[in-house]
């Protein structure tokens, strides 16, 4: 049984799927407490369904990519969740912040959005995704060695951009091109 927050289907709003129509699976719990959390859904009530009721959920809508978030995913052992998925033709993308790897390791795509920038990992995920501040030290982030996409995202406020975040953002970006800017699309659009 997976403890389901919500399910919902909008576009993706961040990295490399910027656009794409998915469905969210957001599910409960998380091992941080941060303090810029955009989502504290994932902290209330929630719902345990079954692999088939998530499936019952989900199959009728037109896209078949699925996000898979919290909260944490990697609380839970997914694998076997995200092969079901993709028994049924499903791209299975998580949203992480790499406390662990392992159980999600079956995924299609892993997107690593790391809080604590002493301890980052450096294998185990597609892309990486630092949400980042005009206060952040960024000496880690452009310093980060990797072939994978490397994403600077501005932290944003609850339901809108931070415009001031987002200006640092693009200038860090136009100062170090192996760097991709993420914006929360989602938050321009006003949708989920």
């Amino acid at each position: 049984m997976l403890k389901v927050v919500e399910i919902f289907y909008s576009l993706q709003g961040e990295g490399a799927f910027v656009g794409v129509p998915s469905i969210f699976v957001r599910l409960h719990g998380c091992n941080l407490a941060c303090s810029f959390c955009d989502d504290a859904l994932h902290k209330g009530d929630y719902k345990s369904y079954s692999f088939d009721e998530v499936l019952d959920v989900i199959k009728d809508f037109p896209s078949k990519q699925i996000i898979i978030t919290g909260g944490e995913p990697t609380l839970y052992d997914l694998n076997e969740f995200i092969k079901f998925l993709q028994n049924f033709g499903y791209f299975v993308c998580i949203e992480t912040n790499g406390y662990r790897f392992e159980n999600v390791k079956s995924a299609d795509w892993i997107t690593y959005s790391p809080k604590d920038w002493s301890d980052l990992k450096t294998e185990g995920f597609s892309e990486i995704k630092f949400i980042v501040s005009r206060d952040s030290d960024i000496e880690k982030v452009v310093n980060f060695k990797t072939k994978k996409p490397i994403f600077v995202q501005p932290l944003n406020f609850f339901d809108k951009p931070d415009m001031e975040n987002l200006d640092f953002c693009i200038e860090l970006v136009k100062r170090y091109p192996h760097l991709k800017l993420s914006m929360q699309t989602h938050k321009f659009l006003g949708v989920r």
